[in-house]
């Protein structure tokens, strides 16, 4: 049956393709054609009547010897001549000739592509271009232009409504103004994401290198979004890796954004329980730095059909959602705009109705002092590898000098070994306890002891540590087998 529906196609591909198609035998007699054949080259007949030497006369040569020399060569490439019709008028073609053949068999074929009409197709497909590259450009002009209109009024709307805000009033009017502020900066978000959307659509958008501290532009992150946690009564836990600068070069603007939709959609989608954002360094050679941001929620998630929608422009993963929860759908498609645009990529792991896993990298740069640096000392960062929990209108985001004196730290030393197979032995006791606040501890323990060891290694670590905050039973035991495993050479080093 299958081999019946393939001839069907090939003989249907054969009789209706515009080019055309020739066969011939060993002297160059055409012996098969395609209706695109006759109504090309005006024949009546032309099986066992017509010779390939007649179509393409400027090809072969007058004599047999000269076209069986040419089929010899079997002239796989394309050549640019003209096909000779019946009535010897011609025009100009791309021919390709090739040769099947044994000692029993011999079949040529040649197909033959009118030059006219590929022209006249480019020719088309370059005003196509135009006229979409036109309409592009009206488009985004007519964006920018509304976007600016539009914000003018709402900045006015939301300063007056501020001065307001500090006279005195009943508390319904507090309120009602409150109401105001909140429809104004959430217009002042729409109104950001269509012009960066449509920047980013005309190629406008350009990535700057400014100096910054990565320690308060994370504050800034996070403070941005403290009233909304807090409104929620939700726990965030922020941890950042101690190896990390604190002076970077990169579009701080840029990343606060990526940061700031990735976090804003956590509280959004989330109603009760942790949102946990991880940073730590993934590489570092000589002025190139990369992170690896995780941003966890315990959500309403989405399944693995839905995803695909997420970074699309203009989607949400269902319609039910936008009503619910607001928003254009474009903060996703800018986030991976952007990510990309800082050489990084972002990735998301989804369970409905048990929370959403995104993860990005972006590429920046260190200062030139810093470059050898690997931060063992004098760096200010957050406390160690601790975790800082938010979960009351007071926000508190404790940073500390980290010194690196304890010989613990310093992977490859018997005490650090000792602390690591400790660790791992009580964190598989944790996790097959499904005691998962001890077991994250553990896992932590881990990963600060070996974090200034190869890629893999601290990878696997941190790994293991995001699904045991998960509370993944069977996956956390498959990341601790995985962990063990690369460990394993180097713990059996012990002396």
């Amino acid at each position: 049956m299958n081999d019946i529906l393939q001839e069907k196609k090939h003989q249907l591909l054969f009789e209706h393709t515009l080019e055309v198609i020739l066969f011939f035998d060993e002297k160059g007699i055409i012996c098969d054609c395609n209706q695109a054949a006759y109504k090309e080259l005006g024949y009546d007949t032309i099986i066992g009547q017509v010779s390939i030497m007649d179509i393409f006369r400027r090809v072969f040569q007058k004599s047999r010897d000269g076209f069986r020399f040419l089929l010899k060569e079997e002239m796989n490439e394309v050549i640019e001549t003209v096909a000779y019709r019946k009535n010897l008028t011609c025009y100009p073609v791309d021919l390709k000739i090739s040769i099947q053949k044994d000692e029993n068999f011999y079949l040529g074929f040649c197909s033959a592509v009118s030059i006219a009409s590929k022209r006249a197709a480019m020719k088309d497909a370059k005003k196509a271009k135009v006229v979409v590259e036109k309409v592009n450009q009206v488009q985004n002009e007519f964006v920018a232009n509304v976007t600016h209109e539009l914000r003018t009024p709402v900045n006015g709307i939301m300063g007056l409504t501020n001065n307001l805000l500090e006279t005195s009033m009943e508390p319904s009017q507090m309120e009602s103004l409150r109401i105001i502020d909140r429809c104004c900066q959430n217009m002042i978000k729409i109104i950001n994401n269509l012009l960066d959307f449509s920047k980013l659509e005309a190629g406008k958008f350009t990535i700057e290198e400014k100096e910054f501290s990565f320690r308060k532009f994370m504050d800034k992150a996070v403070e941005a979004n403290l009233p909304a946690i807090n409104e929620k009564g939700l726990k965030l836990i922020v941890s950042v890796s101690p190896d990390i600068p604190d002076n970077l070069i990169g579009d701080e603007l840029r990343l606060t954004q990526i940061l700031n939709n990735l976090l804003s959609n956590a509280v959004k989608f989330t109603n009760a329980g942790n949102i946990v954002i991880d940073v730590i360094k993934t590489y570092q050679e000589n002025e190139d730095i990369e992170l690896f941001f995780v941003i966890i929620d315990t959500g309403i998630g989405i399944s693995e059909e839905e995803k695909d929608k997420l970074f699309k422009s203009f989607s949400q993963v269902d319609a039910s959602i936008t009503r619910r929860f607001g928003g254009t759908g474009l903060g996703l498609s800018i986030v991976k705009e952007l990510v990309e645009l800082m050489n990084g990529s972002v990735n998301v792991e989804s369970e409905k109705g048990k929370g959403s896993t995104f993860s990005f990298t972006v590429r920046l740069k260190l200062k030139k002092e810093q470059q050898n640096q690997n931060m063992q000392s004098g760096s200010f960062v957050y406390k160690g590898l601790e975790k800082m929990s938010v979960d009351s209108s007071k926000y508190l985001f404790p940073i500390d000098s980290y010194h690196e004196t304890d010989k613990i730290h310093q992977f490859g030393t018997e005490e650090n070994k000792e602390v690591i197979q400790g660790a791992m032995e009580k964190l598989i006791i944790c996790i097959e306890m499904d005691n998962w606040e001890k077991a994250e501890h553990f896992a932590g323990v881990v990963k600060s002891m070996i974090s200034e060891e190869q890629k893999e290694l601290r990878r696997s670590a941190f790994r293991l540590e995001l699904t045991v905050r998960k509370e993944q039973h069977e996956k956390a035991l498959e990341q601790y087998n995985a962990l063990k495993e690369v460990l394993e050479p180097y713990l059996k080093n012990k002396e």
